[in-house]
């Protein structure tokens, strides 16, 4: 995907936004994911979370683990539905045919960030249903 596409469906994804919403973030983490900035890919994520993301991205990098990678695993192009109840947000994201749900929390005096426990909690109800 070329750059200037990403910043078209990025800058289309902020029109109607709130600054500091669900979305506008995750497109930041997404967009500086995809430029290659790591500390703007983990400013999307909890304090508790961003340690485990930065080790996780060193273990899939050291052994070549692209699908396990947090990049591929949570960052998708387009954001086609967020659902806000209080302090949790549900962004349905999707690339191409991929598809996934990602929760978002709504923490004091940092704002919206992916949380990995409540995401992975959140994964494993969502196969339960199925």
């Amino acid at each position: 995907m070329t750059r200037g596409l990403i910043l078209l469906l990025v800058a289309g994804g902020l029109i109607g936004c709130s600054k500091s919403g669900p979305v506008n973030v995750y497109y930041g983490m997404a967009t500086a994911a995809e430029f290659g900035d790591g500390n703007g890919f983990l400013k999307g994520f909890t304090k508790e979370s961003k340690q485990l993301i930065e080790a996780q991205l060193s273990l899939s990098e050291s052994y070549g683990l692209k699908s396990s990678n947090p990049v591929s695993m949570l960052v998708f192009s387009t954001v086609d539905n967020v659902v806000e109840e209080g302090d949790r947000a549900t962004l349905d994201v999707s690339r191409g045919s991929a598809k996934r749900k990602i929760v978002m929390v709504n923490v004091p005096d940092e704002g919206w960030r992916i949380d990995v426990k409540v995401l992975g909690d959140f994964w494993e109800a969502e196969k339960k249903k199925k």
